[in-house]
């Protein structure tokens, strides 16, 4: 019964096209280890498995693998492993292990598709999932946006398993004989997705004697129509409002959600919702009073202001600081000369701040602005990555990559600054020379 929802729900939408190839996320788990038995049934010899090994549970990860390994060999299915030192990651960037797992897995993700050649990456998130994402956003102030749980693609992201509860996943494997591990870290409270699923969730649904998991259902599917109908919408008052590229006619606006439509209006520029908030109470208190002074105030963006001109608000780029370019020689007071028992026990510091491998350096090292088209290769992974790919996957924001800076040597980039060094020139335990650099 489960395969055939299976195939039911992929096919009516549409999520995997005739003859393409589908990379299947796999942990080891009882969700990934269905969803991939469930693939290997619908799509036999167009599918490929990655598997992440995050090193975080020391013996239990190794185990999630061997298991992995053993499914894909005992069925032919052409596996990817990776291994990732995540806890050095979360430290340089200064996030949390789960985020930087996270950036790490889509980023590898991504990487395999061009490099194999798969056209979609199947995810195992299923419909209980989506109700725990709805609730973590929902305590995070998020807007209608984020009330919509997950969704069944985005890009080359595909959930075929969003039709699912828990419950039949369960069943599922149990039917089918699939294997799979327990992850320990999933029975800890520590984390919010857990205490919904252990804890506030089964509340909820012993609450609604046992209806709360379809109601939150139907509920996700009426707010992404929702959300679709407002997008509509935004985009026939898009047509109507923008008098130009850069000018808005704020007539046009509905009085009684002028605040919201202006901000959906805006939000591509990058303005914040405050500032929205600014701008309208400042234009219909001028409108109270009949006042025109509301005509030449000023609201920034990062990359963007707008001026208010008699009911018009006219969008100006500003101006953003250009690279200095630098050159940095062997006696630049900025680098430092190590021997290998100088170095700390971690070399995870602040941001501005690189150990590098000196042995293979070309000096004078140049520090210039990224361009279109600058790849290397970032800690921790085996290939290359265009730049402006990490940068999206980091989700830099757009100011700050105007102003991110690469340090070169030769032709090759060795530091993405205050972000990445290269792994070709990560200290080793043979390195002759390591180099600390400070900007």
């Amino acid at each position: 019964m489960m395969y055939e929802k299976f195939c039911e729900y992929v096919a009516n939408r549409r999520l995997i096209g005739a003859g393409e190839r589908i990379l299947v996320a796999v942990s080891g788990g009882i969700d990934s280890m269905s969803l991939l038995d469930l693939m290997r049934r619908a799509y036999a010899g167009r599918i490929g498995a990655a598997h992440c090994n995050f090193g975080l549970r020391g013996a239990e990860s190794d185990g999630d693998q061997r298991l992995v390994e053993t499914y894909c060999r005992e069925h032919g299915i052409p596996l990817y492993v990776e291994r990732f030192d995540t806890e050095t990651e979360a430290q340089e960037y200064g996030e949390s292990i789960q985020m930087a797992a996270r950036r790490l897995r889509y980023g590898w993700f991504e990487e395999l598709c061009d490099r194999e050649g798969y056209d979609r990456i199947a995810i195992a998130h299923h419909a209980d999932d989506s109700a725990e994402t709805f609730f973590i956003n929902l305590l995070r102030g998020s807007g209608l946006r984020g009330l919509t749980g997950i969704g069944d693609r985005r890009g080359r992201i595909v959930r075929p398993l969003l039709f699912a509860r828990r419950d039949e996943v369960t069943a599922y494997v149990a039917e089918a004989d699939v294997p799979y591990r327990e992850d320990s870290s999933n029975g800890t409270l520590k984390y919010l997705r857990n205490r919904l699923r252990h804890d506030i969730l089964p509340r909820l649904e012993s609450a609604s004697g046992n209806r709360f998991g379809r109601t939150m259902e139907e509920t996700l599917v009426r707010l992404r129509q929702t959300q679709q109908f407002v997008d509509l919408h935004i985009e026939r008052l898009r047509e109507r409002a923008f008098v130009t590229s850069r000018e808005i006619d704020l007539r046009v606006l509905d009085p009684a959600c002028r605040a919201f439509e202006l901000y959906e209006l805006l939000r591509p520029f990058g303005f914040a919702s405050e500032t929205v908030a600014d701008m309208v109470v400042l234009l219909e208190e001028c409108e109270e009073k009949e006042d025109v002074t509301a005509s030449g105030k000023r609201f920034e963006a990062p990359l963007w202001g707008a001026v208010a001109d008699r009911g018009r608000l006219l969008l100006v780029p500003r101006e953003v600081e250009p690279f200095r370019e630098e050159l940095l020689s062997e006696d630049d007071p900025r680098i430092e000369w190590l021997a290998m028992s100088d170095l700390p026990d971690s070399l995870a510091g602040p941001a501005n701040v690189a150990y590098l491998s000196a042995d293979a350096l070309k000096f004078p090292l140049r520090l210039r602005r990224w361009r279109e088209g600058d790849w290397f290769i970032p800690l921790g992974m085996a290939g290359q990555k265009k730049v402006s790919d990490f940068l999206v996957d980091a989700k830099v924001p757009v100011p700050d990559k105007a102003r991110q800076g690469v340090l070169v040597s030769g032709e090759t980039i060795v530091w993405l600054v205050g972000r990445r060094i290269d792994d070709r020139y990560k200290v080793r335990q043979d390195a002759r020379r390591v180099v600390r650099i400070t900007l």
